[in-house]
């Protein structure tokens, strides 16, 4: 949806604001920001909400590997790993594999760059 910020900016604030900035937005028309772009810059947000998280998609982003060695690794609960596995997964990046009594997680590589190419050019479009 497209908006002039001079008028939203005038039926906002009236005269109080509007006669100093008049000049800089006069012929500003802007794409108001639908939900599917900020749903979208959210996403990401849930990607990297947290230092774990964020420390489980780097290590993934190196090679599989079972919950032990990212505990390890992390030096952090087991639980705290599993719990942020599940999210990645729920949120489709990260994939699970069972070998023998093992699950082994991936990063869904060719995903989170389309996902994060979306983002991206929904800001810069």
């Amino acid at each position: 949806m497209r908006i002039n910020v001079a008028e939203e900016v005038k039926k906002r604030y009236g005269d109080k604001c509007f006669e100093e900035i008049y000049e800089y937005i006069k012929d500003l028309i802007l794409e108001k920001p639908d939900s599917k772009v900020i749903d979208r810059l959210m996403f990401i947000k849930k990607l990297f909400s947290n230092k774990t998280r964020a420390s489980i998609l780097i290590l993934l982003s190196q090679a599989a590997l079972p919950v032990c060695a990212l505990v390890s690794v992390l030096n952090v609960d087991q639980t705290l790993v599993s719990h942020n596995l599940s999210a990645l997964k729920k949120l489709g990046i990260v994939k699970e594999e069972r070998i023998r009594r093992y699950r082994v997680y991936s990063l869904d590589k060719e995903r989170l760059k389309r996902i994060l190419q979306n983002a991206i050019s929904a800001i810069l479009t």
